[in-house]
């Protein structure tokens, strides 16, 4: 399976060559929507295939995909997308599947309201295979929502999953900033502000996007900084795993005094150009030493993303249950070193986007028991019923 990104696939896609700001859009829509309903298309069409793993990987995800358009798409006619499907079907010569994606895509084009309607997706089928169709997810994850988190709550989560993410964006730097956040504000329609911060419904379109574009920032993340309450952090900040800088802007917005590390080069020379003032150095948190001592660290760290499925649907076809183990080792060597070099009455802040209790609640409690030196000051997680679609575990650790 190819492990690159969705979002970064579609930046190399677009980006190949002149493209109808209508036609980005398309793609986009169709990568992102049929990823987060992949499990509930791929049963409608086991409905009319006798074996659709006989199908070559290129041609099954054509037919998905035309199947989801077909669905989810109102603008666009039936015909069409099973148009374009048989015609990519002829692509793969001697293979002869052109009468077979006609025929099956003309049956899904039939079901009209039938395949949005729950029942549909529950005959022969148990509650958690029910739960894995309509919710087009893998069932080792539903299994362990359900598990860890109950019935309803769990329910939240896979609910959220299937739609797009609230619309967030940070002002701060910004040169028309004032000007911006004084019309935004007025917004009927607008979720939350914070700070610099705002929360739109997902989807919201400007009539005229500024110039220089706004920083897109997740407002659930804005939420999980500002539960940790920051302002109260000793000085300097090192912002550990700042990757691309999202983070590192809320604290400069607060006035703290914040330095900033990743791994990846790359990432850093887009903080630096994002926020030309802060001082960056490239490494890995769970080895690093840190220029000076921190006052406080931030870790936003790596994590196996199931909070933020909304936002990067992929990640719940990518994931395995064995990379969470994995996880948890290297988030907890990360733990130990920066703590380490903190000075003492600082802090550490850890934040994740997961919604598995191992790289959450339990990797503090791990960590606290080892070291009865620090002790967990606040934790936070996002609630279930959030209209942002996203999902945030925060603890502030307190270092003796």
């Amino acid at each position: 399976m190819n492990r690159q990104d969705i979002q970064a696939g579609l930046d190399a896609g677009l980006s190949s060559g002149p493209l109808d700001p209508r036609d980005a859009s398309l793609a986009t829509e169709l990568s992102y929507g049929y990823l987060r309903l992949k499990a509930r298309i791929e049963y409608i069409l086991s409905r009319f295939l006798k074996d659709p793993g006989q199908l070559p990987p290129k041609m099954r995800l054509a037919m998905g995909v035309a199947a989801y358009e077909i669905l989810y798409l109102d603008k666009v006619p039936a015909y069409a997308s099973v148009d374009w499907a048989v015609e990519f079907s002829k692509t793969k010569p001697g293979a002869r599947l052109a009468g077979l994606f006609n025929a099956v895509l003309r049956r899904v084009s039939e079901l009209g309201e039938t395949a949005h309607d729950p029942d549909f997706f529950r005959k022969d089928a148990s509650l958690p295979e029910f739960l894995c169709r309509w919710y087009s997810c893998p069932q080792w994850m539903v299994d362990m929502w359900w598990r860890e988190y109950g019935e309803q709550d769990a329910l939240h989560y896979l609910e959220a999953q299937l739609k797009p993410p609230a619309l967030g964006f940070n002002l701060f730097g910004h040169p028309e900033a004032d000007e911006i956040y004084s019309e935004v504000a007025g917004w009927p329609e607008i979720l939350d502000i914070e700070g610099m911060s705002f929360a739109l419904p997902a989807g919201t379109r400007f009539e005229e996007e500024p110039d220089p574009p706004m920083h897109r920032q997740s407002f659930a993340a804005r939420q999980a900084i500002e539960a940790l309450n920051p302002e109260t952090w000793r000085e300097p900040v090192w912002d550990a795993c700042a990757g691309r800088g999202g983070k590192t802007r809320i604290l400069l917005e607060k006035e703290l005094d914040v330095f900033a590390s990743d791994p990846h080069k790359e990432r850093l020379d887009g903080l630096k150009r994002e926020l030309p003032g802060v001082r960056t150095f490239v490494a890995n948190a769970a080895t690093a030493k840190a220029p000076h001592a921190p006052g406080s660290v931030l870790l936003d760290l790596p994590c196996s993303g199931l909070g933020v499925l909304s936002r990067r649907p992929d990640t719940k076809w990518k994931r395995k249950p064995s990379d969470l183990a994995d996880l948890t080792v290297l988030q907890a060597e990360i733990l130990q070193n920066t703590t380490d070099q903190v000075k003492p009455g600082g802090s550490v802040a850890v934040i994740t986007c997961t919604l598995n209790p191992d790289e959450n609640q339990g990797l503090i409690q791990r960590f606290v028991k080892k070291h009865p030196k620090i002790t967990v000051h606040t934790e936070w997680t996002t609630p279930p019923d959030s209209p942002l679609n996203e999902f945030f575990y925060a603890a502030l650790l307190k270092v003796g």
